[in-house]
C-alpha cells in the first residue's frame, strides 16, 4: 500500500501515456549483492561505473568487499507472481460488507537448478544468511540478455539491486530415471518492488560473458 497524501493534491496525478510496451521475458540467471555495504552506503552501479559496461560487472565480481556481486547458474522454470491485495473486513465488520485493502502482499519468487553440482549449491546456501539480515538483492537477467535493476529516482544512471527477503536453497532432489537431479529456489520481493523497476540493455550478454572469479 502506498502512502497517501493527506490532503490530496489540487488535482489528480498525471499518468504517463503509453509510448512503448513492456516485457522483460524469462528470467535465466540472476546476480546477488548486498544492499549496503561495509560503510554503509548503497551498493550501486552509477555515471562512473554504467551498468551497461562489462567492465563495471567483472570489477564487482572481483572484488573483496561489501561491494561484491555473484552470479547464480541457470535459474529453471521460473515463476513470479506478484502479491495479492491485503484486505479487511467484509460482512457486518465493514460498511457495505465492502472489505477494505490495508496493503499488498510480499511478490513470491521461485525457480529450479538442474543438474548443478552440490559444492556450487553449498556456497549459495550461504547467501540466506545475508537475506536473513535483510542486506540482499538481485539484479535479474533475460532470456535476451537484459538486466532489470531499480533505477533511482533522481539520477537516470544510479541503478540499485532488488532487494529481496527469506531467500531459500533446497537439498538435492534425486529426478531418478524421468528427471535430472535438482534443487528448488525462492525467495519474496517485498510489497511495491516494482515501482522503480527499469529494464536495461547492457553493452554485452550478462548470460554467457558474467563468470564468478
Amino acid at each position: 500500500m502506498i502512502t497517501c497524501q493527506c490532503p490530496a493534491a489540487a488535482a489528480l496525478a498525471s499518468i504517463p501515456d503509453v509510448l512503448c510496451t513492456e516485457n522483460f521475458g524469462q528470467i535465466q540467471k540472476v546476480a546477488f549483492q548486498r544492499l549496503k555495504n561495509a560503510n554503509g552506503s548503497r551498493n550501486s552501479f552509477n555515471a562512473d561505473a554504467a551498468i551497461t559496461a562489462l567492465a563495471s560487472w567483472t570489477a564487482k565480481i572481483a572484488a573483496e568487499d561489501g561491494t561484491k556481486i555473484v552470479i547464480s547458474p541457470y535459474i529453471q522454470a521460473p515463476t513470479n507472481e506478484a502479491g495479492a491485495a491485503r484486505t479487511f473486513g467484509g460482512g457486518n465488520d465493514t460498511l457495505g460488507g465492502v472489505e477494505e485493502i490495508i496493503g499488498s502482499e510480499p511478490s513470491a519468487f521461485t525457480g529450479v537448478m538442474r543438474k548443478i553440482p552440490q559444492n556450487v549449491i553449498k556456497a549459495m546456501k550461504q547467501l540466506q544468511c545475508e537475506a536473513e539480515a535483510g542486506n540482499l538483492g538481485v539484479y535479474l537477467f533475460s532470456e535476451n540478455g537484459s538486466i532489470e535493476a531499480i533505477q533511482d529516482t533522481g539520477t537516470a544512471t544510479t541503478y540499485y539491486p532488488i532487494p529481496i527477503r527469506s531467500l531459500f536453497i533446497s537439498d538435492k532432489s534425486h529426478g531418478g530415471y524421468e528427471a535430472p537431479d535438482s534443487n528448488n529456489i525462492q525467495w519474496s520481493f517485498l510489497p511495491n518492488y516494482s515501482d522503480d523497476l527499469k529494464i536495461v540493455v547492457p553493452d554485452f550478454n550478462p548470460l554467457t560473458e558474467l563468470a564468478n572469479g
